[in-house]
């Protein structure tokens, strides 16, 4: 097991905060690549690959999307709890990739590849079984990976770095899913393309998640130290102020960003009339992100975490209101807005996880329990409702305003697209910049956190 004084894979820095090594980060952040080239692929296009591909009406293929996140409110608390308290020689979060792995890349493989001879219902119900599959196998690498990662280090600082690192994996990976997108929306036989390239992607989950597990160590101190009930546990991270207030910002921005991200195919194709040129937005969005990590990294540590989150969000609101603007030929227009929004996302993306873990030690102190795994969940889920009521209420707007596959649309199903895209993600992250306002959980305050957890242990 890992020990718990610094040694070839920690050691403190100049500050004397404890500082883990690149490499463990790396091991950590490896298999983030293959889950969010899988993950992000669907985020992109599944919902336009069941409408336009599959041909599927919007309202059922957001329905399904619903659907599974009513399933991940199941659940990311059970899965939170049960690696929070699993007991074994591997740890309590490695057990739990051992057991995702093959499933979860089978079940990339059972979305993106449904047996040509189903239509109708059965179509639509292979899709939604797919899917609840695939989610649950994704929650049970996702959530306990991300606990790890609040474990691996106690330093403020270094927890941005471990994070820092493991976001640039997760750009690559979805950089991957960009490049995923152009191949099946360019192929001759775009369902053909995209039963191929899921099988790709299946392989890289399986051996990444697989390598990680056996490379990986824990921390042994940890084991045994969760709450006593799975929705026990939910319910005292409701009752941190520190946390709630992270819930409700990080589902009000991820809400937002999943609202954008699902209707920019719509936007490229349908809108700015460049189809088949999604892939090339996401990339500059994606590349600008991956680009700006390290310079967030050094602005929160000069700045704080809470500070650049807030510039962040100011900057976002520009972007989405300039592109209430956007239009048909406005490909330049939608492309800077793109890369400007990649830069700034870089800073939440980047401080957002590491926040969440100096409030897992914040509750450490009140309660002297280690609930990683729990926290996680929540906020898993968090992001996951997002994902499934935009996608859902994106399906309904286009039903409703009239939306056909494949064919020039009308003014109601454009305006459905705007108002979607723009003025709805303005607003919310509107109201997320309220909420990081209210966040006072600095440095201070996460440092005589710890020496309360830290006398509750010794004392």
């Amino acid at each position: 097991m890992r020990s718990t004084t610094p040694s070839g894979s920690e050691a403190e820095d100049a500050e004397g905060e404890e500082r883990i090594a690149t490499r463990e980060i790396l091991v950590y952040s490896a298999p983030v690549l293959g889950v969010f080239f899988a993950n992000s692929l669907i985020s992109f296009y599944f919902l336009k690959y069941a409408t336009d591909v599959l041909l599927i009406v919007p309202a059922l293929a957001g329905t399904i999307l619903l659907g599974g996140r009513i399933w991940d409110a199941v659940t990311d608390p059970l899965v939170g709890h049960w690696s929070d308290r699993t007991r074994s020689r591997m740890g309590r979060r490695r057990p739990w990739f051992l057991a995702s792995a093959v499933p979860l890349g089978l079940s990339v493989i059972a979305l993106w590849s449904p047996p040509e001879t189903l239509t109708g219902r059965a179509l639509t119900l292979w899709l939604a079984v797919a899917f609840l599959v695939y989610l649950t196998f994704y929650t049970t690498f996702r959530v306990p990976h991300m606990a790890l990662g609040a474990e691996l280090t106690r330093g403020y600082h270094d927890r941005t770095r471990v994070f820092g690192v493991m976001q640039i994996v997760e750009n690559a990976g979805i950089l991957l899913a960009a490049g995923g997108l152009a191949f099946i929306e360019n192929a001759d036989a775009p369902r053909e393309a995209a039963a191929t390239l899921s099988r790709g992607i299946a392989v890289m989950v399986i051996v990444l998640v697989l390598w990680a597990s056996w490379r990986l160590r824990e921390r042994s101190e940890f084991q045994g130290r969760g709450g006593a009930g799975s929705y026990r546990a939910f319910r005292d991270v409701m009752a941190n102020p520190h946390a709630r207030l992270l819930v409700g910002i990080f589902f009000l921005e991820q809400l937002g960003f999943a609202s954008l991200l699902t209707l920019m195919p719509y936007l490229s194709d349908y809108v700015v009339q460049t189809p088949g040129r999604t892939f090339l937005y996401l990339m500059g969005a994606i590349v600008s992100m991956a680009a700006s990590v390290p310079a967030w990294i050094v602005l929160s540590r000069r700045f704080g975490k809470r500070a650049i989150w807030i510039g962040s969000l100011i900057a976002k609101l520009v972007i989405f209101a300039s592109l209430a603007i956007v239009g048909e030929g406005d490909a330049a227009l939608l492309a800077i807005g793109a890369i400007a929004f990649g830069v700034v996302a870089g800073a939440g993306n980047v401080v957002g996880p590491s926040l969440k873990a100096d409030v897992i030690d914040w509750d450490e102190a009140e309660s002297g329990e280690r609930k990683e795994g729990a926290y996680f969940a929540a906020w898993n889920f968090v992001q996951k409702a997002a994902g499934g009521f935009s996608g859902w209420m994106i399906g309904i707007v286009l039903t409703a305003t009239g939306f056909v596959a494949n064919a020039a649309q009308g003014e109601a199903a454009l305006l459905g697209i705007r108002l979607l895209a723009s003025p709805w993600p303005l607003l919310l992250h509107a109201l997320a910049l309220v909420l990081v306002w209210r966040f006072t959980l600095d440095e201070a305050a996460h440092r005589a956190a710890r020496d309360r957890a830290g006398s509750r242990r010794t004392g």
